[in-house]
């Protein structure tokens, strides 16, 4: 039964002045846009309350770090001058000097915990802020790229302190999206290994097979670095040689599960590979890191990672 054909409706479908309608619309429309104003302005005011919090957090950070630094510095004094006056053969000293090293020993340890808390205070405004302008982005018009965006300064707490657990929440390996080679030329020079896809040297079974294993054998990150071209192909088909699945294997981390990745293990390896050699609580330091400059990376691969995107402050899409 069609509502229209209804008396009582028909009627007041008649009577109904699309005038009314209008209306209504209107008020809906500003309804929205009032809203949606309330909370732009509610968002600009914890950004600000957020970036205070930031400037206040990096200046007791750069205190403590400075107490730190001196702290040290007189450590080092108060050891000398207990080395000097026992090469000098003062021991009626002895007990002051020896004093004087466990004071600054206190005084140092103390000043480290300081800096150690408040860096760690430092690291949770900045992922608070980085939260808030992520909302920022999600409300934006067209901006709909997936990922975390962070500046190329909090990479180290997001990446490897993994500040907020995000990276380990969500149990993929990330993929560093930077359309710059900044984020390669930081991880080239941390203590990882590096492998760069467009190197043959580099994708060579034997150089892949011993990245991964040094990786887990001293507890650091393997990065394969796809610049600006889409290799993951090419570079699943490189690993798939030292071992059939490899890539999909590392992918999955059943790579990890039951000391799986023993079977990368060649005889000529030596000692230095031995099963006794990989301690748990250095293969739960490895990671797995991709890069690539294509700031919209193929479906598939983001599918796979934990995207995050390294940004540019003056990008028009950030």
């Amino acid at each position: 039964m069609e509502v229209a054909a209804i008396p009582a409706v028909e009627q007041v479908l008649k009577e109904w002045d699309i005038k009314q309608t209008d209306v209504l619309l209107e008020k809906l429309e500003t309804d929205r846009n009032t809203r949606q104003e309330q909370e732009k302005k509610l968002r600009e005011a914890e950004n600000n309350r957020l970036e205070k919090e930031l400037e206040k957090a990096e200046k007791e950070n750069q205190a403590h770090q400075k107490e730190l630094g001196k702290a040290h510095c007189e450590l080092n004094k108060r050891i000398y001058e207990h080395d000097k006056c026992m090469a000098e053969g003062k021991t009626d000293k002895r007990d002051v000097t020896l004093q004087a090293v466990h004071d600054a020993e206190a005084v140092l340890e103390l000043a480290r915990k300081k800096a150690e808390t408040s860096k760690e205070t430092l690291a949770q405004v900045k992922l608070k802020l980085r939260e808030e302008h992520k909302k920022d982005n999600e409300s934006a018009d067209g901006a709909d790229l997936k990922g975390m965006k962070v500046l190329i300064t909090d990479l180290d707490d997001v990446l490897f302190r993994d500040v907020g657990g995000k990276i380990a929440a969500d149990g993929r390996w990330p993929l560093l999206i930077d359309s710059t080679p900044q984020s390669s030329t930081f991880l080239r020079y941390r203590d990882t290994n590096f492998i760069n896809a467009l190197n043959p040297k580099n994708m060579e079974p034997e150089v892949i097979r011993l990245a991964l294993l040094g990786a887990l054998r001293y507890g650091k990150p393997t990065v394969l670095d796809m610049m600006d071209v889409d290799m993951f192909h090419s570079a699943t088909l490189k690993f798939d040689e030292v071992q059939k699945g490899l890539m999909a294997s590392l992918m999955s981390k059943e790579l990890l599960k039951d000391n799986k990745f023993l079977e990368l293990v060649r005889p000529g390896d030596g000692d230095e590979y031995s099963k006794t050699s990989f301690l748990g609580a250095r293969i739960e330091r490895f990671m797995f890191i991709i890069i690539t400059q294509q700031w919209n990376p193929p479906e598939h691969l983001m599918e796979q990672t934990y995207p995050i995107r390294v940004i540019i402050p003056s990008r028009p899409d950030v």
